[in-house]
C-alpha cells in the first residue's frame, strides 16, 4: 500500500507539470488517441465486410467497402500529419519550459548541494530524464484512456467468446507484467550505475576537445596515459553491461516464448470455433485481430501500474531535485542594496567548514570593513581567504557567527542585489564562449561602449581587440559561434579584469586577480585600479602576493582559517611577524634587475 501511495504521489507531481507546461497539448493528444482507437476498430472490421462481399459475389459492395476504408484511412493520415506537426512544435516548447525550470532550480540551489557527490550524480540523472519522465507519465495516462475505449468498442466484437478465454488472457498478461517488472527494475539499477560511469568517461572525453587540456596533453605527451584511464572506465562499463544483459536475457527469452505460445493457442481456439460452426468463417480473421487488439488493450491497462512504477523510479531523482529546499542562501524578497549604500561590513565570530570536511575553513573570524577601506587579505593557499568572500556573497552561510552590512544580517538582503552590489572577480572566474562585448558586460544593458574601450585600454587589451575584424563582437573560442579567437592565460585574466574597470560599482572585490600576469603588469593594474577609483571606493584584494600591500589602508593575514595579524603595512612590519617575513621573502625575489618599484 505504501508503495502504491509513493507511486501515486510521484506521478501526481508529474501530472501537475503536464498541465502547467501545456494543458492544450495534453487534450489534443487525447483527442488524437481517441480517433486512433476508432480507426483500429475499422481496421479490425474491414476484413469481415470485405470477405462477406466477396463470398456474395457483390462487386459493388466490395468497391463500397474499400472506398469507405480509403476515405477514412486518408482522412486519418492527413489528420495525423497535422497532429504530428503541431505535436512536434508544441512538444519542443514544452521541453524548453521543462529544462528552463530545471536550470533555474539548479542556479537557485546552494553550492553545498553540488559539493556532495551523490547530489551531483542525482542532478545529472535528473537532467537526463526530466523531459522523458513527464512525457512517459503523459503517455501512460493517454494509454489508460485509449485502452478503456478500445476494450469497450472491440469487446463488442468478441461477445461470443467464452469468459475463460478472457481469464486466460489476463493470466498471460499478469505473467508478462511480473517478468517485465523484473526486467525494468534491473534496467533502472543498470542506468543508475551507468550514469555514474558516464560522468567519469564524459570528463575524460572533455579532455580531448577542451583547448587547455589538449595543450597540456600534447606538451606532456600523456595521450597514451589518458587513453589508458579512459579504457579502464570503458572496461568497467562493459562489465556492468554484460552483467545486466546476463540478468535480463533469460527473462526476455521467456517473454518471447510466452507471447508466441499464447498467440498459437488463440489462433487454434478461433479456428476450432469456425470448425464447430460457433462463428462464420468470415469472422475468423476479424476475431483473431480483435482478440490481439483487445489483448494489447488489456495488457496496456494492466501494465499502467508497471508503467507508472517504472516511471516513478526514473522520476525519483527529478522530483527530489525539484523539491529540494537546499536554497537557504537565497532570499528573493529581502532588502535591496546598492554598493553606494554600504557603510560597514562586519564579520562577527564567523566559523565555517565545507561539506564533507573535518576541518574549519574559518574559525571564529571577526573583523570590520568601513566604507573607503583599501583592504588586503593575505595568506597561503588554503588559508581561508576566498572563503571569506564566498560567505560575504552568500554562496554559503556560516555555521556560527554573523555577517552584517550596515548593522543588518546579510540574510535579510535580497541575494541578487547583495551580490550585484559587491563587484567581484573570483580567482576561478569564468570566461564564456560569447563575444568579447558580452564577456565584459555580462548582460548589462546600460554599459557605454566607449567605457568598454577605455577598460580594455586600462588592462592593455585595446590594441589586440581593435585589430580584430569583428572587434568587440568577436567570440571567445569557436565552441558556440564561428570565427572565435583563443586568448592566452594572461589575456583571459585581463579580459576578466576589464569587467571591473567598466563597472560603476563603489565596492570592488578581487580574488587573486593577477595570478596569470607578470609582476610588472600586476603592479601597473593595481595602481590603475586605485587611481581610477580615486580613493572614494571600498577595495578588497585577496592574494598571497604582496605587490601593493604598502598602499592598502588595512591588511589581514589569515592562517589555518584564523586572523593572526591585522593592521597597515608599517604596523605589521614593526610587528615583525608572518607578514613581515612574507614581505621580505617577496622583496628578495624581486630584488636587483627584477625590482618592481
Amino acid at each position: 500500500m505504501k508503495k502504491w501511495k509513493h507511486i501515486l504521489v510521484n506521478n501526481k507531481f508529474l501530472v501537475k507539470k503536464i498541465f502547467k507546461y501545456n494543458k492544450l497539448l495534453f487534450f489534443v493528444r487525447l483527442g488524437f488517441a481517441i480517433i486512433t482507437s476508432i480507426s483500429s476498430l475499422i481496421t479490425i472490421l474491414l476484413p469481415k465486410y470485405l470477405l462477406e462481399a466477396m463470398f456474395s459475389n457483390d462487386i459493388k459492395q466490395v468497391v463500397f467497402v474499400l472506398t469507405v476504408y480509403f476515405i477514412i484511412s486518408i482522412s486519418i493520415k492527413l489528420l495525423s500529419i497535422l497532429y504530428q506537426n503541431y505535436n512536434r512544435v508544441s512538444s519542443e516548447k514544452m521541453y524548453l519550459n521543462i529544462i528552463n525550470e530545471f536550470l533555474n532550480k539548479g542556479i537557485g540551489l546552494d553550492l553545498s548541494f553540488f559539493d556532495k557527490s551523490e547530489s551531483y550524480s542525482k542532478y545529472n540523472r535528473a537532467f537526463g530524464n526530466c523531459c522523458n519522465v513527464i512525457e512517459s507519465c503523459n503517455d501512460t495516462i493517454l494509454s489508460i484512456v485509449t485502452s478503456v475505449i478500445q476494450i469497450l468498442m472491440i469487446g463488442s466484437v468478441l461477445l461470443w467468446v467464452d469468459i475463460y478465454v478472457f481469464i486466460a488472457i489476463v493470466i498471460f498478461i499478469l505473467i508478462n507484467i511480473a517478468i517485465n517488472n523484473i526486467i525494468k527494475k534491473t534496467d533502472y539499477d543498470f542506468n543508475v550505475e551507468l550514469s555514474r560511469k558516464n560522468k567519469q568517461v564524459n570528463y575524460l572525453y572533455r579532455l580531448f576537445y577542451t583547448p587547455q587540456f589538449i595543450r597540456d596533453i600534447k606538451v606532456n605527451v600523456i595521450d597514451n596515459f589518458v587513453f589508458e584511464k579512459k579504457q579502464e572506465i570503458n572496461n568497467e562499463i562493459l562489465d556492468v553491461s554484460k552483467k545486466q544483459i546476463k540478468k535480463t536475457t533469460k527473462f526476455r527469452v521467456l517473454l518471447s516464448f510466452l507471447s508466441d505460445f499464447e498467440y498459437v493457442l488463440a489462433a487454434f481456439y478461433f479456428a476450432f470455433s469456425v470448425i464447430i460452426h460457433l462463428v462464420a468463417v468470415t469472422d475468423y480473421f476479424t476475431s483473431l485481430n480483435a482478440y490481439q487488439q483487445i489483448k494489447n488493450s488489456i495488457n496496456a491497462l494492466l501494465s499502467s501500474y508497471t508503467a507508472f512504477y517504472n516511471n516513478s523510479l526514473f522520476a525519483e531523482d527529478y522530483i527530489d531535485f525539484m523539491k529540494s529546499e537546499e536554497n537557504i542562501t537565497t532570499n528573493n524578497d529581502g532588502i535591496y542594496l546598492k554598493s553606494s549604500e554600504i557603510e560597514t561590513i562586519v564579520f562577527s565570530h564567523v566559523t565555517f567548514s565545507y561539506p564533507n570536511s573535518n576541518s574549519y575553513a574559518l574559525n571564529d573570524v571577526s573583523f570590520q570593513i568601513n566604507k573607503g577601506d583599501k583592504l588586503a587579505i593575505l595568506g597561503k593557499n588554503g588559508a581561508g581567504k576566498t572563503t571569506i568572500i564566498k560567505l560575504l556573497l552568500r554562496l554559503y552561510d556560516p555555521q556560527e557567527g554573523e555577517i552584517s552590512i550596515n548593522g543588518i544580517n546579510i540574510k535579510e538582503y535580497n541575494t541578487k542585489a547583495l551580490r550585484s552590489s559587491l563587484k567581484t572577480l573570483l580567482q576561478d572566474f569564468a570566461v564564456y564562449a560569447f563575444t568579447i562585448f558580452d564577456n565584459i558586460t555580462l548582460g548589462r544593458e546600460d554599459v557605454d561602449v566607449d567605457k568598454i574601450h577605455q577598460a580594455l585600454k586600462e588592462v592593455g587589451l585595446d590594441e589586440k581587440i581593435n585589430r580584430l575584424d569583428k572587434g568587440l563582437y568577436t567570440p571567445i573560442t569557436s565552441q558556440l559561434y564561428e570565427g572565435g579567437i583563443e586568448l592566452s592565460g594572461g589575456e583571459t585574466q585581463k579580459l576578466a579584469l576589464s569587467r571591473i574597470f567598466s563597472s560603476d560599482s563603489s565596492f570592488i572585490i578581487l580574488d587573486e586577480p593577477t595570478s596569470s600576469l607578470d609582476p610588472y603588469a600586476e603592479y601597473n593594474l593595481y595602481n590603475k585600479l586605485l587611481q581610477n577609483k580615486n580613493g572614494l571606493n571600498t577595495f578588497i584584494v585577496i592574494s598571497h602576493r604582496l605587490t601593493l600591500t604598502h598602499k592598502m589602508s588595512r591588511i589581514l593575514v589569515i592562517e589555518n582559517g584564523a586572523i593572526i595579524e591585522q593592521g597597515n603595512h608599517t604596523e605589521l612590519m614593526n610587528l615583525n611577524g608572518v607578514y613581515a617575513e612574507m614581505y621580505r621573502i617577496q622583496a628578495e625575489k624581486y630584488s636587483g634587475g627584477d625590482r618592481l618599484a
